[in-house]
């Protein structure tokens, strides 16, 4: 039972639980894809039946994490089974606990509006906060949760990507501005280009085998 019911695992490096943090981005990418495909699905099928799908193992997979035990949480398996041949990254437990309890919050909400059959722009606000959640985890290792648990003061140990660390970061630098501003004014003068060329005038395109 106490392995059932069970958040973190003990590892004799650290005196407190831990999470495996590449599990743990690996489920993110994994929803957030499915989410945006479920999405997409919408607009392409005319059909909320992938999106409601998604939803609803979204909400199971939030409740096994917090009220059970991550390991056996479908979409944290999945993501442990392919990061399993990867250095497990160990983060405290605490952190992640509470940004996925806030997960599960935010599928509750979706359930009242699954369970009556509502459609409108709340649920629709609900899914896209969700998968800039899980964009954000999965792709910049940015844990929005566990920011939030640091500014209510909470004592943290090991967090993701050492946000609770109290050594200076490194400084992202001018030269790095400078070539981002580069880019960026070439993509739109690109953009604009292709807009008054190419693209100019509306266009029929022909599939060809």
């Amino acid at each position: 039972m106490s392995v059932l019911f069970n958040f973190g695992e003990t590892i004799p490096e650290y005196d407190f639980k831990v999470i495996n943090e590449r599990e743990a981005r690996a489920s993110a990418g994994i929803m957030f894809l499915l989410g945006l495909l479920s999405l997409f699905s919408v607009y392409i099928f005319r059909t909320l039946l992938w999106a409601e799908l998604f939803s609803i193992t979204f909400i199971f997979e939030f409740f096994i994490r917090t009220v059970f035990n991550p390991k056996y949480a479908p979409y944290m398996s999945l993501g442990g089974l392919i990061v399993s041949n990867q250095e497990p990254d160990w983060v405290e437990a605490k952190p992640k606990q509470f940004a996925w309890i806030l997960g599960m919050l935010l599928g509750v909400v979706m359930t009242y509006y699954i369970v009556f059959d509502l459609v409108s722009w709340a649920r629709f606000y609900i899914c896209i906060v969700c998968l800039v959640l899980m964009f954000l985890e999965s792709a910049f290792g940015i844990c929005l949760g566990c920011l939030l648990y640091q500014r209510l003061n909470m004592k943290l140990n090991k967090c993701p990507g050492g946000i609770c660390d109290t050594t200076k970061k490194e400084k992202f630098g001018l030269k790095r501005v400078v070539i981002m501003s580069v880019v960026l004014v070439l993509f739109v003068a690109t953009y604009f280009v292709l807009e008054n060329t190419k693209y100019s005038q509306e266009t029929n395109f022909i599939l060809v085998d």
